[in-house]
């Protein structure tokens, strides 16, 4: 089973001292590269024109996310067209956001998850560009040591 376990850390400062608050504050995140679905890609292949670049940002590990979200301005710039929308409960109530076959690459892993649907949603005032939701972490097994300011995510 592989393993990703990361410390958090503030610029400068190797290691991170316990019970530093960092990890509370920032929560888990994870490096991530956002990608054009497998069956664009391939489409796109086929007819001579290269897939668009795939963008690198960070994502939260978001265990009160029933479903992975990615950035919308962002999967709308790499040309995925939505498949569908989705009603998502927020802090503001019930808001209809597009739905996105994407692909997302855990950096540092190798790990990449083919996603049938994502939600899409604003997310770049936040400084991400994914929340990795319950429906990838299913597979998974998470470690949050607090203490420590350290996670583990085991696939």
């Amino acid at each position: 089973m592989p393993v990703f376990k990361t410390k958090l850390h503030q610029t400068g400062q190797t290691p991170i001292p316990p019970n530093s608050g960092l990890l509370a504050a920032a929560g888990p995140l994870v490096g991530v590269q956002i990608e054009v679905p497998e069956a664009l890609a391939k489409l796109l292949a086929e007819t001579g024109k290269p897939a668009p670049s795939p963008v690198s940002g960070m994502a939260l590990v978001d265990t009160g996310a029933t479903a992975s979200v990615v950035d919308a301005s962002l999967v709308d710039a790499l040309g995925v067209k939505p498949v569908g929308t989705a009603s998502v409960g927020t802090a503001g109530g019930q808001v209809t956001q597009p739905v996105y076959p994407i692909r997302i690459q855990l950096q540092g892993v190798g790990l990449t998850i083919n996603f049938s649907r994502v939600t899409g949603a604003p997310l770049k005032e936040m400084g991400l560009v994914a929340l990795l939701g319950r429906d990838m972490l299913t597979s998974m097994i998470l470690y949050y040591d607090g203490p420590n300011s350290e996670y583990t995510l085991a696939f």
